[in-house]
């Protein structure tokens, strides 16, 4: 993961240097707001408005907390002060809306869909894991190799189709077997099992961007880049800590 000290920055491939990168403090709020507010909070209160049930409030709460706490703080302070640690934060919500957004998919199969087969919650336990794995393994792979190579995209999403349709064709089995069929229900828990999927991506990239990122400091630029616009900047009234 680390970077040969003694290769240059200017040497570096266009996607290592992506990597080292923040995210533009002009979009920073924005882009936290609607991590949070829309691809977590969304998928969240429609799994919440199917079951109605305390009890999933109780075992998702702290994974909510933390993600809400955390935001606000990141809304409240300078953003170029928080460079660094909105990348960790982007990761750790991954992480977290992932596990919690799952859990709720699993209440929501359960109480509502009443599907009560142990093989159907192996089959989807298996492939979320398995897609987790393929996640996690993209990242590794993609920035193992020579960071001054150039290298070709491979294609992360070719798996997310069968992946992300996997709990619709296991529902869809259920209802040939019980001639039975709810197509809201149904749309509901797939939107709630796609988003917790978006999550673990993103869990997956930002988690290593972090770690990637300090373990090679030296090729981190933090903004505003430059001595000339960090003086404009200061000149307008923006305060750069």
């Amino acid at each position: 993961m680390k970077i040969d000290p003694e290769t240059r920055y200017e040497d570096l491939a266009l996607y290592v240097k992506d990597h080292l990168e923040f995210i533009y403090v002009g979009d920073v709020k924005w882009s936290v707001a609607v991590l949070v507010l829309i691809i977590y909070d969304a998928p969240l209160l429609l799994g919440f408005s199917m079951l109605l049930k305390i009890e999933l409030l109780w075992i998702v709460l702290p994974f909510v907390l933390i993600i809400h706490l955390w935001w606000i703080r990141l809304m409240i302070k300078n953003p170029y002060s928080t460079q660094l640690e909105v990348i960790l934060f982007m990761g750790v919500w991954g992480a977290l809306g992932g596990i919690s957004l799952f859990i709720t998919f699993v209440w929501v199969i359960f109480h509502v869909l009443q599907i009560t087969s142990t093989v159907f919650y192996i089959i989807i336990a298996i492939v979320t894991i398995v897609l987790v794995y393929i996640l996690v393994k993209y990242q590794l792979h993609k920035y193992s190799g020579d960071p001054i190579k150039e290298r070709k995209e491979s294609n992360q999403y070719k798996y997310m189709g069968l992946v992300t349709a996997s709990p619709g064709i296991g529902y869809l089995f259920y209802v040939l077997i019980e001639k039975n069929t709810m197509l809201e229900d149904i749309i509901s828990m797939v939107s709630i099992y796609y988003f917790a999927i978006i999550c673990s991506y993103t869990a997956a990239k930002f988690l290593h961007r972090y770690f990637f990122m300090k373990a090679n400091m030296n090729y981190v630029i933090y903004q505003p880049h430059g001595n000339k616009k960090k003086e404009k900047l200061i000149k307008q009234g923006v305060e750069i800590k």
